[in-house]
């Protein structure tokens, strides 16, 4: 990966599955991108990014279109069988989210995701649209809070390409993340955010620049994951 980009290994994401009108997603995330990964989960035409999941995903009686995991949770409360798998077709490909769960405890459906490796800056945030949109229609469905969504990455990447980017991103917004109103809001966590970013700007006594560089990109990639998402661990 070091040739291509930075990224940390096994990450752990939490967010809220009712993400319709998440601010964050709507100020920044691009729609253009969203709508993309929305074919790429539920439709079966050609999309821009050139790869399509329908076909893919297996539900615990085969189907692709939820209706086997609602059926399943809505005769089993308690299952632990209520799984989408989403497997390669033996050309070599493999697709980045590999298993979704659904689980009902305490009265609401817990959505849980494992994906082999995401795109921290540039589609991480559109899997987890669709996977949220995936986690309402099973709770829906079945007359329950939908809850929220946890994700294990295996790969949690950006590329160097997106670096600039991402760090005039960071840069226009880290003041602007630590006012009252924003602090205030569930689920954001902007103190970490500013934390990091000032041991970005610090490098410790005898540290080489070149390493200077790379634990800053690594904190970049890291502060990203935070602000948008949300790592546990």
């Amino acid at each position: 990966m070091a040739a291509e980009g930075l990224e940390c290994l096994g990450v752990e994401v939490e967010f809220p599955a009712a993400t319709i009108d998440d601010a964050i997603l709507q100020r920044f995330g691009d729609a253009e991108m969203v709508a993309n990964m929305e074919k790429v989960f539920f439709g079966e035409g050609r999309n821009a990014l050139g790869h399509s999941y329908a076909k893919l995903i297996r539900g615990p009686a085969g189907r692709n279109d939820l209706e086997d995991v609602i059926d399943l949770l809505r005769q089993e409360t308690w299952t632990k069988r209520a799984v989408l798998t989403l497997c390669g077709t033996g050309d070599g490909k493999v697709p980045c989210i590999n298993v979704i769960q659904f689980l009902i405890r305490d009265r609401t459906v817990h959505t849980i995701y494992f994906a082999r490796g995401q795109d921290a800056f540039r589609k991480f945030y559109a899997d987890g649209h669709c996977v949220a949109s995936m986690a309402r229609k099973v709770a829906d469905s079945l007359g329950l809070p939908s809850g929220t969504v946890t994700g294990f990455i295996g790969s949690c990447h950006v590329y160097h390409q997106d670096l600039p980017e991402i760090r005039k991103l960071l840069e226009a917004t880290k003041v602007e993340l630590t006012v009252p109103n924003f602090i205030d809001k569930p689920g954001n966590r902007p103190l970490q955010f500013i934390d990091s970013q000032r041991n970005v700007r610090t490098r410790p006594a005898g540290e080489s620049e070149k390493a200077s560089q790379k634990h800053s990109e690594n904190a970049v990639l890291r502060n990203l994951s935070q602000t948008h998402g949300g790592p546990k661990a």
